[in-house]
């Protein structure tokens, strides 16, 4: 990645954490306790998980500088195919009991510790490795994960408050440029095929994807769109079809809802979810 794409990067960062921060600052205690659509958890939960990851972060960053890559005291890698959401989600949940009504005031610190960190790294320093649960990886890796948890769990907010709430535009480019190493994290082995299933997806604004996931069972690869028939298309905007590759929408209520629309099986397309799941 190169030093501007990595300003950039920084810069869409720090701007989903700002446009999350002035929405959360317009809700009210009773919506703050009120269930989010990631479930088992509340707003305050997701938002506690946060602001927490952000002060995580930014110390394993610190650390990854000083040329420490190991899990902190307390920590440690997740085992493969372990949901993150299973750890995280108890101590959100305690975090927020501690917090109380300063929750929002600790999502608003961490993230601008994170930042003030961010700032501070020298081109060298981004490729530095640096620990994450699962496994270790370079500083600026942290960038996309970061922005990944700020736009699909402040989607996860906004959407339990309002069906029709989207994705923001200023983001997309660079979560569809994370989706391969989501999927490949996500893909869960489900159903017996006796022939593969070839999966399209057709997006055209406002980033456009034209790409096939063509599906094994037990695997899956990616290929260029071609003349090939597909058993199921998916057609959409940019920001549904990041919805649907890390696990938001439910194939059947984003047709309903008019958020996709499927060319060719809908049955096959419905399996989709029980390949690619989200955590």
């Amino acid at each position: 990645m190169a030093a501007s794409q990595t300003n950039d990067l920084v810069e869409t960062v720090v701007a989903e954490a700002s446009r999350l921060q002035e929405f959360l600052t317009s809700l009210d205690a009773q919506t703050w306790a009120s269930d989010s659509t990631s479930e088992g958890w509340t707003i305050e939960d997701v938002v506690a998980h946060l602001a927490g990851s952000a002060g995580g972060w930014a110390t394993n960053i610190t650390r990854a500088v000083a040329g420490d890559a190991g899990p902190p005291e307390g920590q440690s890698f997740l085992p493969t195919g372990i949901r993150a959401s299973h750890p995280t989600g108890p101590a959100a949940r305690e975090s927020r009991q501690k917090s109380g009504p300063q929750i929002l005031d600790d999502f608003i610190a961490g993230h601008e510790h994170l930042r003030n960190v961010l700032g501070t790294l020298r081109d060298e320093d981004w490729d530095k490795p640096c620990f994450h649960r699962r496994g270790v990886r370079p500083i600026k890796a942290y960038l996309g994960i970061q922005l990944q948890e700020l736009a699909l769990h402040g989607w996860d907010i906004r959407w339990g408050l309002d069906g029709a709430a989207e994705l923001w535009p200023g983001s997309l480019a660079a979560l569809v440029d994370l989706v391969p190493r989501w999927i490949g994290i996500a893909f869960a082995p489900a159903l017996d095929l006796p022939t593969p299933v070839r999966y399209r997806l057709d997006v055209s604004s406002p980033v456009a994807v034209h790409e096939d996931l063509v599906v094994y069972g037990d695997g899956y690869k990616t290929e260029t769109s071609d003349t090939e028939d597909a058993d199921a298309t998916f057609h959409g905007n940019t920001g549904n079809y990041i919805l649907l590759m890390f696990g938001r929408l439910q194939v059947e209520r984003a047709v309903a809802d008019g958020r996709l629309s499927v060319e060719g099986s809908m049955e096959r397309a419905k399996d989709f979810n029980a390949w690619f799941k989200g955590f």
